[in-house]
């Protein structure tokens, strides 16, 4: 793996986590409470309180998501922050559609109000995690250009 990929996968990693972070305790929090799919009860035996999350594998699903990204766009050829979002936003709005709406059309966990909004917020972290991805991959190309230029 070489150190450009590396450090823009965690860079991606680490943008992607505090989006969704900040989606959550801004937006999604008190959207899922007055937009409930089920009783109160029900979702507390779903949902373990922050107290019980299990660090370990929230930052396996950190460092997965964070890296999806970057490969998607590394393969996709963006190296600049508006073509990162271009690209990223093509993988965002598949890859949640197939999320969000697999997990409506199959489960109780969203109500319909919630799976469009949480659509949007995991669209719109992933769209600009994307940016920053291709903006590090790109940083590379951009160097080596501009040393050739100054030989």
């Amino acid at each position: 793996m070489k150190k450009t990929f590396l450090v823009a996968g965690i860079l991606t990693t680490v943008t992607n986590l505090l989006l969704n972070a900040l989606a959550y305790a801004v937006i999604l929090k008190d959207f899922y409470q007055s937009h409930p799919a089920v009783s109160e009860e029900f979702m507390k035996q779903l949902q373990r309180p922050p107290d019980q999350l299990i660090g370990w594998a929230m930052g396996v699903t950190s460092v997965a998501m964070g890296f999806f990204i970057t490969l998607m766009i590394k393969w996709s050829g963006a190296t600049t922050f508006t073509s990162g979002l271009k690209y990223g936003s093509i993988v965002a709005l598949l890859f949640w559609a197939s999320v969000n709406f697999g997990l409506y059309a199959l489960s109780n966990f969203f109500s319909q109000a919630s799976v469009f909004v949480d659509y949007a917020c995991s669209i719109a972290a992933m769209t600009i995690s994307g940016g920053v991805a291709a903006w590090m991959l790109g940083r590379r190309n951009n160097k080596q250009q501009n040393a050739t230029h100054v030989e």
